[in-house]
């Protein structure tokens, strides 16, 4: 046998279809696919065994097995008997995937042990907090191997804050599985802390694709813990957004938005922000008449580590009780400048969460980023279609969310004025919705019902003067949120 992921790296898949996608490689030669796959680098394959909905075969795993004996390999289908591992062991598996969410927990312990009796890695396959429970079941008999799917099975969405989610709950060594298709995807994975990543249709379609993957998930320097592709410089702040949201109680009932209010400058007006329900405080440090001052970020964080909210939120969502605190947030236009060089030395301090960058920099700037002990994302201003573009090169690139403001010339936010509601529905169709501009009261309610968005950011309209929030303006604004979370 040849152990399973032994270092971390890219488990390459021999895939012909998906039910999805439909046919990706029906013609495909397994063993002369596994040594493209071997000479990209991968140490480890996935070879898709099922018939019906991915046309494969046994067949297939064990062409392979025997064109490249010294690669470990997955067998991965939907199995659901304990006979089906002697099958795999004798078709050349060194691993075997389990799926949690189809196997009861008493047949996954047994399939599990199964495995280890013949040499192979059990790999068990989770996707919510149900599954995590059964994972730490078959964790507690002995060894074996988690990944999360940052697919849905059974409406074929992909979700990167997914992983993120359900990292901390796999042990040591775990897998990010599905939707890496561009080296910013796969260093992303590598980022939340994840020995291996799963890479199905981009690496079976486009085999010569995958020695890029594989490059970008390690890094040049793989063996240094203290390289940024190994340190957890943003896996922490994605997880707790993740938490927040509640992306891992799949079935939940649906949860308000995420409210991040921004502009802040007095640490009374930040504390009534999370004492209303906030997820996120946002503090500029730009040449803003918003601007904040290192003193705010570090009496607010003083604040509200020390003291029990009282959180006005439908129990559902109830965030800041029980992340303990609302993430801060550090607002940038350029790293370089002085107020941006604050915000990174209090994130250096543990006082900033994340660093949103509001610059036109793109997927380089927030690389630069990566070396700051913080989350960062970026926000992406519109105000016709072609400014979709930013977005879409952010999300190739492997960022998981992106903020989208409104676009006015000459200043970089914080003007009242709303993103486009045309723009507003062809953004959501690219995935969860981050959104800024304009919002109060009076509109807030309307953009939710019609747009559903993830996360929600507000700041001049909140404001009695600029950078001063009113609380009646606040308070009228949590209520309007929370009465049509409640719809």
């Amino acid at each position: 046998m040849v152990p399973f992921l032994a270092r971390p790296g890219a488990i390459l898949e021999i895939k012909r279809a998906s039910p999805s996608r439909g046919a990706i490689a029906a013609d495909l030669d397994p063993a002369r696919l596994v040594r493209a796959y071997a000479e990209a680098g991968a140490r480890d394959v996935s070879v898709l065994t099922e018939r019906n909905h991915f046309r494969g075969s046994l067949d297939d795993l064990m062409a392979a097995a025997a064109a490249r004996p010294e690669i470990a390999f997955l067998r991965k289908d939907f199995l659901l008997e304990a006979e089906e591992i002697d099958v795999s062991y004798r078709a050349g598996a060194d691993a075997v995937l389990l799926i949690a969410r189809i196997l009861d927990e008493d047949l996954l312990r047994k399939m599990a042990a199964a495995c280890r009796s013949r040499g192979l890695t059990p790999f068990v396959e989770v996707r919510d907090a149900a599954d995590a429970e059964k994972f730490r079941a078959v964790a507690a008999d002995g060894p074996v191997l988690g990944g999360v799917n940052s697919r849905d099975l059974a409406t074929f969405r992909i979700d990167p804050l997914a992983p993120a989610a359900l990292r901390s709950l796999l042990g040591e060594r775990a897998v990010y599985e599905s939707g890496i298709d561009t080296p910013g995807k796969a260093a992303y994975a590598r980022r939340l802390g994840f020995q291996g990543i799963l890479v199905g249709e981009s690496a079976a379609r486009d085999p010569a694709k995958a020695a890029g993957l594989v490059s970008a998930f390690l890094g040049e320097d793989s063996g240094s813990p203290n390289h940024p592709k190994l340190r957890d410089t943003d896996g922490k702040f994605w997880r707790a957004v993740a938490e927040q949201r509640g992306v891992a109680d799949e079935g939940a009932a649906p949860r308000r938005p995420l409210v991040k209010i921004c502009g802040l400058t007095l640490v009374d007006d930040a504390l009534e922000a999370a004492r209303l329900g906030a997820d996120l405080l946002g503090f500029v440090f730009a040449e803003s008449p918003r601007a904040a001052d290192a003193r705010a970020v570090a009496e607010t964080a003083r604040a509200l580590a020390a003291r029990a909210l009282t959180v006005r939120a439908p129990a559902a969502h109830a965030p800041a009780a029980r992340a303990g605190k609302p993430l801060l947030v550090g607002v940038i236009t350029d790293p370089a400048s002085d107020r941006g060089r604050v915000a990174l030395d209090l994130a250096r301090k543990g006082l900033l969460d994340a660093i949103q960058y509001h610059g036109d920099g793109g997927p380089e700037a927030l690389a630069a980023l990566d070396a700051a002990p913080a989350g960062r994302y970026s926000v992406v201003r519109v105000a016709s279609a072609t400014d979709l573009d930013g977005v879409d090169r952010l999300l190739e690139a492997g960022e998981p969310r992106v903020l989208v403001d409104a676009k006015v010339a000459g200043t970089a936010g914080g003007t009242g004025t709303g993103v486009p509601r045309e723009l507003i529905a062809s953004i959501a169709s690219r995935g969860a919705l981050w959104l800024a501009g304009g919002l109060g009261a009076d509109n807030v309610g309307g953009i939710m019902d019609a747009y559903r968005p993830e996360l929600i950011d507000a700041s001049s309209r909140l404001e009695s003067e600029k950078g001063r929030k009113d609380h009646r303006a606040l308070q009228a604004f949590f209520k309007e949120i929370d009465n049509h979370a409640r719809q």
